[in-house]
């Protein structure tokens, strides 16, 4: 086990680590004994600065005390009062620390200041007390009998009938002895005692003759005596306590006060010689251990080396030479049982190995060189794929315009043709050019939108739009391909969705009505439904609109159902030559979807029908109602009278009806009396023929009565509504139909004579001279017939130089409609020269057969006024011009 490198180096880093724990134990003693001393000696130094604060604080009680026995001042007591407290607390702060650290040996010190501290104390107190009975002793001794007495004498002369001359010579008397008083309270002196008793016995001496008199001074002249004697003792007594004994006290403080800084200086001293000497030894020790630490350090190096670093050096060298591909011979430490001997072994192995590498080195670079070059190759076929792709959706783009240029003037001929009297059979043979015409260009329009989708040109509006003007322009057109199967359609919309929301009404509309076409063209019998369902988000401000078309037709299978959203694709072959079509309707379908954040998915059972569900986020306003919120409601009491419900579940909920108010016609009959309001179903013509004398007998008496059909074809909707007047309405149906349908059914109104919808030409005259910029002649024929029958005159230029010369040699016209598209010079760069050079005010209206938001935007940029897409309608042409023309 020793053999092993890692178990030697351990054991070596184990005695350094030990070492430098020894060394840091060695350190940590060091620091914390200096750590002591220095505390020590910070102590000291704070001691001594306490015993000075005590000197000067005793020094400071002496003045303060000399000072109130000058003036009694109160002030000095508060001082004196405040200094003993500091002196008291700073002998604490010196007591506490002596009985743990040992700093004063003697605490006998201390306990003497204290003493002498109480008795300076108490000898004050006696001080002030003295001054007191002085005080009392000023205002009622010796001072107050003197001025009795005089008293007695300024009015001896008349009470007494004394002299004047004996008077005069007592009150001198006593006013030097009143001198002699004064004098003694400002400097007290004997000899000013002797005056005093001088005066009062040469007061005794003079003879009073008046024995009251005579009685009422002695007696007086003694208590006099007395109070200054009193005086004299109180006064002495002060000198005493002050001069003698509180000084001897002071001075006796001090001395201690000195001594006990003596002892903390010399404790001091002690301690910082102790700590120096234990620093030394610390230090030795430290310096020995480091000695040691060191040579371990170097002979752990030293082995290090020897047995670690040179072998490693030496192994590396063979390794790098094994690197660069060089043979080795002999490698050494091979014979060791340790990590390096492991090594030796491997690089050993390594060697066998680079042999090996090199041969497999030498066949990786032959598999290199192919797979560069088939790299490279694909590379150049990706590249020729992407071109090919662009060139595809150019190729569509381009083709699909030229298709719709000459398409354009058949349809614009065939709708002229229209607006002539023809015989019957043309204008059959014109009806069904038209409507081929409009095939032919939905195919076209569906190429031009796959190729605008795959080149990453077709962007998704965001405007504001009604789903009502979306679900009757879906009816409008899917319902008319019913009827011609004889198909039954249901349209079921959620009352939780609301009526307005955000998004692109055209390409949602393209979405739902390629579907739903889908479903009447491969559906033979039975019906389609389409629903429309949403959630609204927590915030209110995005709707998740589903739709779903079911249908009951021919269904696909599991494989077929996997390629109907490739492009160019059918289920099959079989129903692409029954059905027709170019297979880009659904794969439109998905692609739109997916540019809307939306998703598609279908299932299908072949034989019974399919079913596609659309999910796509709309943004929507706050707080909007419900789309039937406004739907008129029946009284509960209303009955609907069904065997089969043709109204769903849901609409029955918004309009009341409970199911316990649902019966069949025939129990409805049979009843003596109905209620005011009543929905019906005529599931078929037997049915409406069979009860129609009894509807009309309801209705006429006064009961609101209102029809609802299941789809039929336009004959037989003609014949429902010549034989009856009342409320009616057929699926499928709109929110909005069924809003107006329930509103007559409550108010009870009758249906006004509808007649068929006619192509009316409005017979309109405009005045006005245009320039037509067309390069297509047959276009030039349309839109020409058009501006002929409005009254406009016209100039024809077959390209936008040609325009441009015509306006500047002639600028004399109303209005320029400019194609886009034409050799020479385009619409654009026309457009661009006109402004350029000065017509700015010339309204120019352009022409293209491109209907993408795009390209309308790209004529306003460059100076076109407006846009208008052929085929060119006649109604989009007189509202252009009347906009424009200032008729």
């Amino acid at each position: 086990m020793l053999s092993s490198i890692r178990t030697q180096l351990i054991l070596v880093l184990i005695a350094l680590v030990a070492l430098l724990l020894v060394q840091g134990y060695i350190a940590r003693e060091n620091q914390s004994v200096l750590s002591s001393g220095m505390a020590a000696s910070s102590r000291a130094v704070v001691d001594v600065g306490i015993v000075k604060e005590l000197e000067r604080d005793v020094i400071d009680l002496q003045r303060n005390v000399l000072i109130y026995k000058e003036n009694a001042s109160q002030s000095a007591v508060t001082r004196f009062e405040r200094l003993m407290l500091s002196i008291n607390k700073r002998l604490d702060e010196l007591a506490d620390p002596v009985t743990q650290s040992g700093e004063i040996d003697d605490t006998y010190v201390l306990s003497r200041m204290h003493k002498h501290l109480s008795a300076y104390q108490e000898n004050f107190r006696q001080v002030i007390d003295a001054r007191s009975r002085k005080d009392d002793l000023i205002i009622d001794g010796s001072l107050s009998d003197l001025l009795a007495i005089k008293r007695l004498f300024d009015t001896a002369n008349e009470d007494f009938a004394l002299p004047q001359s004996t008077i005069d010579k007592l009150n001198f008397h006593i006013a030097k002895a009143e001198n002699a008083i004064l004098l003694y309270l400002m400097k007290p002196d004997m000899a000013l005692i002797t005056q005093f008793n001088e005066a009062i016995t040469a007061v005794k001496a003079i003879t009073i003759n008046n024995q009251t008199l005579h009685s009422q001074v002695n007696e007086l002249l003694e208590k006099a005596e007395a109070d200054l004697f009193k005086l004299t003792q109180i006064t002495q007594g002060n000198l005493f306590l002050v001069n003698v004994v509180m000084a001897g006290s002071a001075n006796e403080f001090l001395y201690l006060s000195g001594e006990l800084a003596n002892q903390v200086t010399s404790k001091t001293e002690s301690i910082t010689h102790n700590t120096y000497l234990v620093a030394q030894e610390t230090q030795r020790n430290g310096e020995i251990f480091s000695l040691v630490a060191i040579l371990l350090a170097v002979i752990a190096a030293i082995f290090t080396t020897y047995r670690i670093l040179g072998p490693i050096r030496t192994i590396t060298h063979v390794f790098n030479r094994l690197s660069e591909g060089q043979n080795i011979s002999s490698i050494p430490g091979n014979s060791r049982n340790d990590e390096i001997g492991n090594l030796a072994r491997a690089a050993h192995v390594f060697s066998d190995k680079n042999k090996q590498t090199e041969r497999l080195l030498s066949e990786a670079r032959g598999l290199n060189g192919r797979l560069e070059s088939l790299n490279s190759e694909l590379t150049e076929s990706k590249i020729k794929a992407e071109r090919a792709t662009a060139s595809k959706s150019i190729f569509l783009a381009n083709m699909s315009h030229e298709i719709r240029t000459p398409m354009n003037g058949i349809i614009g001929l065939i709708e002229l043709a229209q607006q002539h009297p023809v015989p019957d059979i043309v204008s059959g043979y014109l009806d069904k050019a038209a409507y081929s015409s409009q095939i032919l260009m939905s195919v076209i329009n569906d190429i031009l939108d796959f190729s605008k989708i795959e080149a990453g040109k077709l962007k998704i509006e965001e405007v504001s739009f009604s789903l009502h003007s979306l679900f009757d322009n879906l009816i409008a057109v899917i319902a008319l391909k019913a009827k011609e199967k004889n198909l039954a359609v249901r349209f079921i919309v959620s009352p939780s969705i609301p009526p307005q929301v955000i998004g692109d009404p055209l390409r949602i509309a393209q979405i739902i009505m390629n579907i739903g076409s889908n479903a009447v063209k491969f559906t033979e019998q039975g019906q389609i439904c389409i629903r429309f369902d949403g959630n609204i988000n927590d915030k209110g401000n995005l709707l998740s609109l589903t739709m779903n078309i079911e249908d009951s037709g021919i269904g696909m299978s599991e494989r077929q159902l996997a390629r109907i959203f490739n492009p160019f694709t059918q289920a099959d072959d079989a129903t692409n030559r029954k059905y027709g079509g170019t297979g880009l309707g659904l794969t439109i379908v998905k692609q739109l979807t997916d540019l809307m954040g939306g998703s598609l998915s279908a299932t299908s059972v072949e034989g019974k029908g399919s079913t596609f569900r659309i999910s796509l986020p709309l943004r929507v306003f706050k707080n909007q109602p419900g789309i039937f919120d406004l739907t008129p409601q029946l009284p509960t009491s209303s009955v609907y009278l069904t065997s089969s419900p043709l109204l769903p579940d849901i609409y029955q909920s918004v309009i009341q009806i409970s199911q316990a108010n649902i019966m069949d016609i025939k129990a409805a009959q049979s009843l003596d009396s109905l209620p005011k309001h009543l929905i019906v179903d005529i599931p078929s013509f037997s049915v409406f023929k069979d009860n129609i004398r009894w509807l009309h007998e309801l209705a006429d008496k006064g009961t609101h009565v209102g029809l609802i059909m299941d789809t039929v074809g336009s004959a037989l909707q003609d014949k429902y509504n010549s034989l009856w007047k009342g409320p009616l309405i057929m699926h499928p149906f709109t929110p909005a139909q069924f809003e107006h349908f329930m509103s007559m059914v409550v108010s009870n109104e009758t249906r006004k004579t509808m007649t068929k919808n006619a192509d009316i030409i409005e017979d309109i005259s405009l005045e006005g001279h245009v320039l037509l910029v067309e390069d297509n002649n047959i276009n030039q024929i349309v839109t020409g017939e058009m501006l002929k029958t409005l009254g406009i005159t016209f100039d024809i230029a077959e390209d936008g130089n040609q325009a441009v010369r015509k306006i500047e040699n002639a600028p004399h016209y109303d209005l320029v409609l400019m194609d886009v598209q034409m050799p020479v010079m385009d619409g654009y760069e026309a457009t661009k020269a006109l402004r350029k050079a000065g017509f700015t005010t010339l309204p120019i209206i352009g022409l293209s057969a491109n209907a993408m938001k795009e390209d309308k935007q790209s004529a306003i940029d460059v100076g076109m006024n407006d846009y208008l897409t052929k085929p060119i309608k006649r109604k989009a042409l007189v509202d252009m011009l009347k906009r424009y023309m200032n008729h």
